[in-house]
């Protein structure tokens, strides 16, 4: 990797993390060899040439520097339609993220004021962008559920599992279903998306209940169930359960509104992390 270009954005005003900076390399003041500096009137989305100093195909690393420790300052590498690949907060360290092809910089800044931002850019070969993602494991978010009705969730452990039909809402950033009024266990293949050899750990909360929710472990093949998790106070988390791969859950709770939610939040297990843990803390 070629030593870095380095350029200064000086701004009166925040970046506002959505208008794409205008400026073009003669725009651009050259302090010293591979140093340059710019004055940017509030825009905040840097183009993935960087002012015609780098080609937009190439894959870059850049390193990113606010004069401010505002967390509510961000920087987003984004792709050609918008949609935001990674967000991290800006400080005045410099943090480094990796631009794909076309990959754009949306810099938003809430500092009220005056603010600068420091970029440290270089192109990355073949062999670098390759080192870079063998050196990274693949992200794991957690799933979150919705399940939104007008009725009682009724305990029910026997009889045909329930399949809520969830259909994924963008803006809310969840998996969503509304006015299913089915009853009868979930099975854990219902909600979790992950192949059948990983378990799940799990948290359910309720919205509109009547501060009686419960969740129920429900095994596969008996219907026998687990004590039921401490009566959850409405809005409240539950503590996290472990739901191995085959495994159902069953929700009770009545309404106190017109209407009643129930929200899941789970993360896959792999069978050994689970194993491990248990034998850590001799379970």
């Amino acid at each position: 990797m070629s030593e870095p270009i380095l350029i200064r954005l000086n701004s009166d005003t925040d970046f506002d993390g959505a208008t794409q900076v205008a400026l073009r390399r003669s725009d651009l003041t050259n302090d010293a060899p591979r140093h340059y500096t710019g004055r940017v009137a509030g825009a905040g989305v840097v183009m993935p040439d960087f002012f015609d100093l780098f080609s937009p195909e190439a894959v870059k690393m850049v390193g990113v520097a606010s004069s401010h420790n505002n967390p509510h300052s961000v920087l987003r590498v984004i792709d050609e339609g918008g949609r935001t690949r990674e967000q991290v907060s800006l400080t005045t360290g410099f943090q480094y993220v990796l631009l794909h092809a076309r990959d754009r910089l949306a810099l938003h800044t809430r500092n009220g004021g005056p603010t600068v931002v420091e970029l440290s850019i270089n192109e990355a070969s073949e062999a670098e962008h390759f080192r870079w993602a063998v050196s990274r494991s693949p992200g794991l978010s957690p799933t979150r559920l919705r399940i939104v009705r007008r009725s009682a969730f009724v305990p029910t452990f026997t009889g045909a599992p329930w399949m809520p039909s969830f259909a994924w809402d963008d803006g809310a950033g969840l998996l969503s279903v509304a006015d299913d009024v089915g009853t009868g266990p979930i099975p854990l293949s219902a909600i979790c998306p992950f192949p059948r050899h990983f378990g799940a750990f799990l948290s359910v909360r309720f919205a509109g209940s009547a501060n009686d929710g419960r969740v129920y472990v429900v095994d596969a093949l008996t219907r026998s169930h687990s004590a039921p998790v401490v009566v959850l106070p409405d809005v409240t988390w539950s503590r996290v359960q472990y739901v191995s791969h085959d495994d159902h859950i069953v929700l009770e709770a009545t309404a106190s509104a017109s209407v009643l939610l129930c929200d899941i939040e789970l993360v896959r297990v792999a069978p050994g992390d689970r194993l491990r843990g248990r034998y850590a803390h001799e379970l």
